[in-house]
Order: structure tokens, then C-alpha cells, then sequence
């Protein structure tokens, strides 16, 4: 295993950065205009460029920040690096409508040979008049010599054509497999949409881009979060070969971000790290990546119908979703991260999903006393007296506030009006002493920070609606949305003596914005663009 003693990228300068408007997120000194940076620490915030100077050797840059907004640099609370870097390379067809998505689907035909997959994601049948699900026969109509596999926007199911289906072996009688579903037409016939477990059919048999594909995907998907200001994340489900990706580029210098791994129990992942002597290891290669904690899928998502739900869905009855693991399963995996010093990660949207967890968890945890920050991702519907019990508990509600712009208009139809106004609760959370965590789940959502610190003040979608907010009472604060993605995230991570905020002896981790996040007008807060981002002192993005 890599020590803790692992080479840091090397980054010896000095640099004074002057004349800005720092929010500092420091109490005792919240705002600054000078920042000096010696290697990978800031060794003075202040206001007096002269005593910034006498703290560094002779020589040091200077940098005109010309008035502009500075920050600390923004966490990712809960993302799937590699994966967003294999979307970019991917057919979009986010925010189309089904004619475009199928017309895009023939264009790529016509563009490939025969037998070649076409890969895609972002289709949403909620979007399109009925919201009913799409059928194979669309897609072999598109592309009768192509096996087709698309995404649906929340990953949570896929729409497949014929040959895509026989490709992975999907016979018309093929069992549902548990937590999982082969949706069928009225004649009992495959229907091409594959649910929850049921994808791992055909996403195990699309070709591999093997190491250097996807090697260059982390590229990619560090590319892009760096351009939103986007400084550390929490990487929700890694696998071993993940782990070999992340390894090379920060040997080779080339992967800056710092990231915190989530081992994937899905494919027993966690265990066969822990299995090949691997261990909770923070810290590497100089305070950029961690081994830290395990990530749970416990059950799916509400506009796949697959998170698991305590009553029917309001839009099919007869049924709640369904769950990855029975309780001894569920309690096993916590167990052995516990044990072994690895924070537990819990994917939970349904109520039942959220109920089976903190059950479990404090099970565990009264087991196991301690500090242990365990996290809760997604929370999004969930009864009171759970969303209590979890608060008591030290659970951290790690969400992606981002992820109500589309909610908005599907979960009521979900939900109904009972269960909805009891769900998204943000406001709860905090009112009881709880701390949230902020991410975007991407490449499910949109990985600008900025829609999410938006969504989560005005709890409106892009377009401003509803008017007023979608249950507004459950709005934050601007500066609990900032907190989210800076200080409370910081924290979580069991990192908020290194960074989250500015502050001499704290990593020179920042970014420049072209306006105030917390003076703009709310509706501006979304188009905020990040001008510099500053990693460990070094800049890494320049706009």
C-alpha cells in the first residue's frame, strides 16, 4: 500500500495575491484582501501586502486579484470523478425532447460502422408529454445495425434497443434480478428499460476503454471541475481499478485535486480492499487523497420508481421500489468499515431505504462509539422522527440541492401531496443541530457548484420556478448554501483544520468569482463563473 509518506506534488513557489474581496469564512476575521501562499499553505491572510512579503523569500509573484471576489476552494460533497470524464466523451441528450434524443441516436449511427455500441445518457421521460417510458422499438427503428445503450439522467435506469439486449444475453424470459427490474409492455414483452440491478446487464457487457480510456476520463472530469472552482471531493464509489487510475496521476503530477475515496461495496469492492491488506489511509501524496470510507447503495431513485419507499407510489400502486440488502447484509458491511476505521456512506432517497439505514447504523455505531461522521447521501424523503433519530445520531445528510431543479416537477406525481411536504427537509435538519453537506452527484447533475448554492437559496429550477420557491420554508441561508460546499464539508471529512476556510497554516486552496455569492441578486447566483482556481498554491484553472 502507498504510505502516508507518498511524494506530494512538487510546488515550491511563493506568491502574494492582493488587492481582492476574501471572504475568508473565518469568524474572528471574515474578510481579507491579501493572500500569500509558500509552497502548499497560506502563510498570511490579511490586509498589509508589506507583512505578506516579509513572510515569504525575496522574489516572490505578486498577483493583481483587481477587486475580484475570493473564496475558499469548493468541495464536492458527494461525485463520480471517472465516471463524469466518461459522459463528456458520451451522447448528450440532456434536456431533449424523445424526437431529439432519437434523431441524435441516428446521427451517431450514421457516423459509425455497423456493431459499434452507441453510449449515451441524459434522456428523461418525465420531460416529454405523458411521461410515459420509451420502447425498444424506438431505438432499433433509430439504429437497426447498432447496439444502443442510454442513460436516464438520474443513472438509475437505461433504455436499450434489441440489439443491445441480446448483446448482454437479455432473453425475453430473463428473471428480474433483486433490486433491480426488466420493465414489460401489457404483452408481457420486453420493453428495452432496464431499472436499478437490472443495468449491470448491459453496462457489463459494453466494451471496456480500458486503462488509458479511462485514465484520460479522470482527466477529463478533473478538467471540469477544477473550471467550477471545485477544490476536493468526496468520490461516492471507487473500485480497485480507481484506485490504480488515481495513483498514476498523482505520481505523475498531473492529478491535483484532493480527493477522499469511497470503496464500493456494489462488487464487494470495500472487501477485497480490505482483503489485500488495504487499510484507511489519509493524507497521500501530500494531503491530496485519502482511502477513507465505504460507499452503500441501499436503494435506487424516485424517477426510476426504485427508491424504496414505506408506502405505494402515488403514481404505480402496488409498488414501493425495493432495497440492495437485507438488514444482516447491510449490517455486515458497516460492521467490517467500522471496524477497520472506514467511514460508511449510504445512498438512501426512500423513506424505507432511510428507515433500514439509521436503524442499522445506530445498531453499529452504539456498538462502536465515537466520532465517526457517518454519512447519509441523498436524504431526500424520509419521515420526522427518522430525519430526528439521524440528527441525534451525528448522521451527516450529504445532498445534492441541485438535484430538486428536476424534482420539482416529478416528485409530487411520486409522492403525493402527504409524503412530499414532509420530504426535501432541509430546514429540519439544520433547525435540530444537523450539518449538510452539499455535492452533485455528477454525472447525474450538474457539477457547477453555482446551480447548487442557487437551488438551494431559491429552491426554484433554472428557469426561476416555481414562483416564490418550491416549499420555501425550506430554503438556506446563503451563507449555510456557502458553508455546504466550504466549512460543514470540511468537516465532515474530518478536515476542517486544513482547509474550508482561509486562514494562515491552512492549504492555499481558492478561487476568484466574477461576482459576490453573497451580495448578488438570487437569481444570479447560478451564472456566477469562476475566473482562477488556486490548488495548493499553484493555479490550476484560468478562464
Amino acid at each position: 500500500m502507498t504510505s502516508a509518506k507518498s511524494p506530494a506534488p512538487r510546488n515550491e513557489e511563493s506568491s502574494i495575491f492582493y488587492n481582492g474581496l476574501v471572504h475568508t469564512l473565518e469568524p474572528a476575521a471574515p474578510r481579507a484582501s491579501v493572500l500569500a501562499t509558500r509552497g502548499q499553505e497560506l502563510v498570511y491572510v490579511g490586509d498589509d501586502p508589506d507583512e505578506a512579503a516579509r513572510r515569504l523569500p525575496p522574489g516572490a509573484a505578486r498577483r493583481d486579484l483587481g477587486g475580484r471576489i475570493v473564496l475558499p476552494g469548493f468541495t464536492d460533497g458527494h461525485s463520480h470523478l471517472i465516471t463524469e470524464g466518461v459522459k463528456l466523451a458520451q451522447l448528450n441528450v440532456l434536456g431533449y425532447s424523445k424526437e431529439e434524443t432519437l434523431a441524435a441516436v441516428r446521427r451517431e449511427a450514421e457516423k459509425r460502422p455497423a456493431g459499434e455500441w452507441i453510449v449515451g445518457y441524459g434522456w428523461n421521460q418525465e420531460a416529454w408529454p405523458g411521461g410515459a417510458w420509451p420502447d425498444r422499438a424506438d431505438l432499433d427503428a433509430a439504429a437497426p445495425d447498432h447496439p444502443v445503450s442510454l442513460d436516464r439522467s438520474d443513472k438509475h435506469s437505461l433504455w436499450a434497443n434489441s440489439r443491445a439486449l441480446a448483446a448482454a444475453g437479455v432473453a425475453e424470459d430473463r428473471p428480474d434480478p433483486e433490486g433491480g427490474e426488466f420493465l414489460r409492455d401489457a404483452a408481457g414483452r420486453l420493453q428495452g428499460i432496464l431499472i436499478g440491478q437490472a443495468m449491470f446487464a448491459v453496462w457489463d457487457a459494453l466494451p471496456s476503454l480500458g486503462a488509458e480510456g479511462y485514465y484520460q476520463a479522470l482527466m477529463r472530469g478533473q478538467a471540469e471541475m477544477l473550471s467550477h472552482g471545485l477544490t476536493s471531493l468526496v468520490v461516492a464509489g471507487v473500485m480497485m481499478d480507481d484506485l490504480e487510475l488515481m495513483k498514476r496521476g498523482y505520481r505523475t503530477g498531473e492529478l491535483k485535486l484532493r480527493i477522499r475515496a469511497m470503496m464500493l461495496a456494489h462488487g464487494k469492492h470495500d472487501e477485497q480492499y480490505l482483503a489485500a491488506g488495504g487499510r484507511a489511509e489519509f493524507g497521500l501524496f501530500g494531503e491530496r487523497f485519502s482511502i477513507a470510507g465505504v460507499k452503500i447503495h441501499s436503494d435506487g431513485s424516485l424517477g426510476s420508481r426504485s427508491a424504496w419507499l414505506l408506502q405505494d407510489y402515488a403514481d404505480r400502486p402496488g409498488h414501493r421500489g425495493g432495497h440492495t440488502y437485507d438488514d444482516a447484509a447491510l449490517e455486515a458491511i458497516m460492521e467490517r468499515a467500522r471496524v477497520n476505521g472506514l467511514q460508511v456512506s449510504v445512498h438512501i432517497i426512500g423513506d424505507a431505504a432511510a428507515r433500514q439505514t439509521i436503524d442499522i447504523m445506530g445498531r453499529v455505531l452504539t456498538r462502536h462509539p465515537g466520532d465517526h461522521r457517518w454519512r447519509l447521501e441523498h436524504f431526500q424523503v424520509v419521515t420526522p422522527a427518522d430525519l430526528d433519530r439521524a440528527v441525534a445520531l451525528g448522521l451527516v445528510p450529504s445532498l445534492q440541492t441541485v438535484g430538486i431543479m428536476g424534482d420539482i416537477h416529478m416528485a409530487e406525481e411520486r409522492l403525493g401531496p402527504e409524503v412530499l411536504r414532509r420530504s426535501y427537509a432541509w430546514r429540519r435538519i439544520l433547525d435540530r443541530g444537523g450539518r449538510l453537506v452539499n455535492g452533485s452527484d455528477g454525472p447525474v447533475e450538474s457539477v457547477n457548484p453555482f446551480e447548487g448554492l442557487y437551488a438551494a437559496v431559491t429552491r426554484q429550477d433554472l428557469a426561476g420556478r416555481p414562483a416564490g420557491g418550491w416549499f420555501p420554508e425550506n430554503r438556506l441561508t446563503r451563507a449555510e448554501a456557502v458553508a455546504s460546499y466550504t466549512t460543514w464539508a470540511a468537516w465532515s471529512e474530518f478536515g476542517g483544520h486544513r482547509k474550508g476556510s482561509l486562514k494562515a497554516g491552512k492549504l492555499a486552496d481558492f478561487i476568484v468569482l466574477d461576482r459576490d455569492p453573497f451580495t448578488c441578486p438570487e437569481a444570479e447566483l447560478k451564472g456566477i463563473r469562476v475566473l482562477t482556481t488556486v490548488l495548493g498554491g499553484e493555479v490550476v484553472f484560468e478562464r
